[in-house]
């Protein structure tokens, strides 16, 4: 059945009226809040943002000291190696004279005596050796300074290479009565003849 609506025409007009101007305020109250919604939901992620920022910030600055300190290291390990370069080069031909000097005086010949050592540290033109000794003696026969010869040859001396009796020439004894030989001989050192100072002045440095 058609219905019927009883009232006047500028009622029903009104009410149509009203019921747009509802819809608009919906409408509008719908739009409001989805913007209101956006905004919370922004402001949120804005404020996440800036936190991890600010996080990041933060171990940056954390990494940025550690980078310096591994700076002043890298400075420090670099001073290290550059002095004991230094030492190393310094002490590359240093001759333990005192366990040299040691080993002759427990070597010796018993009929050998030494009067004179003169010992010099420096390579020279000869390759493998280091230094070079001279040595001003006395023996009883001339056996004895063959003695010396053969003394320093040996395992013994494993710093010494190359001796050589460069004189040997008769003399009168202390007595005045008996005729000894002296003798003067040279030999060269080689790496053996190396002190360990190197070693104990610089350091072994891990890591």
């Amino acid at each position: 059945m058609r219905p019927i609506n009883l009232l006047p025409r500028e009622d029903r007009g009104a009410a149509a009226a009203r019921r747009r101007v509802l819809l608009v305020v919906a409408v509008g109250f719908v739009y409001v809040a989805g913007l209101a919604a956006l905004t919370v939901m922004w402001n949120g992620k804005v404020e996440a943002a800036e936190d991890r920022l600010a996080d990041q910030q933060a171990r940056n600055a954390t990494l940025q000291a550690e980078v310096s300190a591994l700076s002043a290291a890298d400075e420090l390990r670099l001073e290290y190696q550059e002095n004991a370069a230094l030492t190393a080069e310094v002490l590359s031909d240093d001759v333990a004279w005192g366990r040299l000097l040691n080993d002759f005086g427990r070597l010796i010949p018993e009929r050998v005596w030494l009067e004179n050592f003169v010992g010099a540290a420096g390579a020279g033109d000869v390759a493998g050796v280091v230094g070079r000794i001279t040595v001003a003696g006395t023996g009883f026969e001339f056996a004895d300074v063959s003695a010396w010869l053969r003394s320093l040859d040996e395992a013994r001396f494993p710093g010494v290479i190359g001796s050589w009796v460069t004189n040997a020439t008769e003399a009168q004894g202390l007595d005045g009565e008996d005729t000894v030989i002296s003798f003067s001989s040279t030999a060269g050192l080689t790496d053996a003849a190396i002190s360990n100072r190197v070693q104990e002045r610089v350091p072994e440095v891990s890591g």
